[in-house]
């Protein structure tokens, strides 16, 4: 089989030049470098990508001439523009399936009913209700499998499946063939999240054997088999990634079903993959394109790319990006998010509520997240378009370039001995770890910006109350592990930053004001007023309350009223030519006065030199645009007590 998995993509489809069309493209170039006066082009105007994608500023035809299955159709093989044809008035081309907070099966039937009245059209039920008939069928009571297919997940184990869906079906008085959507297992990401599982992979392949066997022949249109990779997003990985890992997931999954007598013809019609949709729009939307063409060239190798079209595709708003500081900013990021999805072809979508990362979703939350899958289909109207994103050049091309990134990760994982061994080995860790690790770096200095978090803070804002919705219920965990892995752990990127609030609201409260930084402006306005609001943004990220709205003539005074402010932390704001005689003379009066204040300089000196000089005369930090804003803010924080 590897010898076949040797390119994501077939030969490429030919394509006529626009005339002259390449003359008016050296032209634009050479207007643009002009106006960037010296500043290379490639540094100014192209993207580099988290997945090591340069993303262009202008695409063009010549960009993608020798892209290939452009001129293919929604539900033709490689399926690069869908698995189905899409369209038809009144189809439903995704399913809204949003998660229902409830303290009792019961109640979840009652909220349930009540959401499908309001437009969900999909049941998606807790894992813990698929492990218990009673429950089961207090929480189905009622539902219609035809208008609202179930999707769930058993985590690792399918043992118990069969007879909890069987039992529930008779007590509904129903066949097994009336059960439609996915009720799946997935205990290779079970593993790779909990890092054990209760029984050996082995045995929990064989236990995923026999439920998809027993559903192909009772209830055919269920998919059993689950592959959901939208943790590597959750923990720091970029699109590339999640994508080699749900083909890697796949792919083991029908070796070891083959093994286990179940064929290729049988497992992977019955795959329900999941994915993760982050915020960088037009990449997550070609992540969906990308896969259809990677999952076709699988199962290609396994002799039928056709059989891709069984596969399901599920999309739920990323985790990582959510934040707890200014939530209502969470409703825009999972409406492009949710656009994403459905531009790209997702069979069904789950939008988060915006305060999820805060509490369990109240009515309203949970209302406005149900209704951003409804808008995109019933107000906007991109339900009744097939591919509405096909053709963009762009679009096009950043799928291709996407499909061939997965694939040679792929490929490594391959060499690896398959996904089980690579996370057994901890190398599927290494790799979502590195992707982390410079997410880590660029959020701490903000060239990956959390925006109401480490860009545009609200100070004044009122938190979130606690509400009273319970949470739904959670599956039991079994503390035995028959075999273990190091886990991939999630995180959220707003987290350090939200602790930094966090340690300035307690000293707020304590303290009966918030920590309080005074900006020492001299000179006009156009002298001071850059690095002064440069320097009230950057501080209050970490809830520090910027004073002094006065400018200042000279040094001496400037530093007098810093004193008299009794601000632990003083910011020198000015320009750098201005420095070499401000700073001597700034430093010796602020420390003179106070010597246990902080003095910090608003920019950064080009000359090493000159940094240990404005050190060696009082000042104790620097502010600048590539600072570690996190690490220097904790620094401070700590300094003036705040705990």
């Amino acid at each position: 089989m590897s010898a076949k998995l040797d390119s994501p993509t077939a030969s490429p489809a030919g394509g006529n030049a626009i005339p002259d069309a390449e003359a008016l493209r050296r032209a634009w170039r050479e207007t643009v470098e002009k106006d960037l006066a010296g500043v290379p082009f490639e540094k100014k105007l192209v993207t580099r990508t988290a997945e090591g994608i340069d993303q262009q500023p202008l695409y063009h035809r010549g960009m993608v001439e020798a892209v290939p299955h452009r001129d293919t159709l929604p539900g033709q093989a490689p399926f690069l523009r869908g698995l189905h044809a899409r369209g038809a008035k009144g189809e439903i081309a995704w399913r809204v399936a949003q998660p229902i907070p409830a303290a009792t099966p019961a109640d979840f039937n009652k909220a349930l009913l009540a959401a499908l009245a309001r437009g969900q059209n999909a049941a998606l039920l807790p894992a813990a209700y698929v492990a218990d008939a009673a429950a089961l069928t207090a929480a189905l009571k009622d539902i219609h499998f035809g208008g609202a297919p179930v999707l769930a997940s058993a985590g690792a184990s399918a043992a118990a499946l069969a007879g909890v869906f069987g039992t529930a079906l008779k007590n509904r008085g129903e066949e097994w063939s009336v059960l439609q959507g996915s009720v799946t297992a997935d205990p290779l990401a079970a593993l790779a999240t909990e890092g054990k599982l209760a029984v050996s992979l082995d045995t929990a392949m064989a236990e995923l054997a026999s439920w998809t066997v027993h559903a192909a022949a009772n209830a055919p249109a269920l998919k059993t088999i689950g592959v959901d990779a939208g943790w590597v997003v959750d923990a720091g990985g970029n699109s590339a990634q999640e994508l080699a890992v749900a083909i890697a997931m796949a792919v083991e999954y029908l070796r070891r079903l083959e093994a286990a007598k179940v064929d290729v013809k049988t497992a992977a019609p019955r795959v329900a993959f999941s994915f993760a949709v982050g915020s960088q729009f037009f990449p997550e939307l070609a992540k969906f394109r990308a896969f259809r063409l990677l999952w076709a060239r699988v199962l290609s190798a396994f002799g039928d790319a056709n059989l891709a079209s069984g596969a399901t595709l599920h999309a739920r708003t990323a985790l990582f990006n959510k934040t707890v500081l200014d939530p209502y900013v969470n409703m825009l990021r999972t409406t492009t998010e949710a656009l994403s999805a459905v531009l790209g072809g997702v069979d069904s979508v789950q939008v988060g509520a915006f305060d999820e990362v805060v509490r369990t979703p109240d009515e309203f939350s949970q209302r406005i997240a149900r209704n951003i899958a409804l808008m995109l289909s019933e107000e906007f109207n991109f339900a009744e378009v097939a591919d509405a994103a096909g053709g963009s050049w762009l679009v096009e091309k950043f799928t291709d370039e996407l499909a061939r990134k997965a694939w040679g990760l792929f490929q490594t994982i391959e060499k690896q001995g398959g996904f089980a061994a690579a996370l057994a080995a901890g190398e599927i860790q290494k790799l979502i770890a590195a992707s982390a690790s410079d997410k880590r770096k660029a959020l701490d200095t903000r060239r990956l910006a959390v925006l109401g978090t480490n860009l545009f803070p609200n100070l004044k804002e009122k938190p979130l109350a606690p509400n009273a919705v319970p949470a739904a219920p959670a599956a039991s965990a079994s503390a035995a592990a028959a075999v273990s892995v190091t886990p991939v752990k999630a995180w959220r990127a707003a987290e350090g930053y939200e602790a930094l609030r966090a340690i300035a609201d307690r000293f707020a409260k304590s303290s009966g004001k918030r920590p309080q930084v005074f900006l020492a402006k001299i000179g006009p306005v156009k002298q001071h007023k850059p690095r002064a609001d440069f320097a009230a943004g950057f501080f209050a990220v970490g809830g520090f309350e910027a004073i002094g709205k006065e400018a200042f003539e000279t040094p001496e005074a400037a530093a007098k009223a810093a004193v008299a402010s009794g601000a632990p932390v003083v910011v020198l704001c000015s320009t750098d030519d201005t420095y070499p005689v401000l700073v001597p003379a700034f430093a010796s009066a602020l420390k003179a006065a106070k010597p246990g204040v902080i003095a910090i300089l608003a920019g950064l000196p080009a000359e090493p030199a000159t940094v240990e000089a404005f050190k060696q005369a009082g000042i104790d930090d620097f502010i600048h645009i590539r600072a570690n804003v996190r690490d220097l803010l904790a620094q401070l924080l700590a300094k003036i007590g705040a705990k």
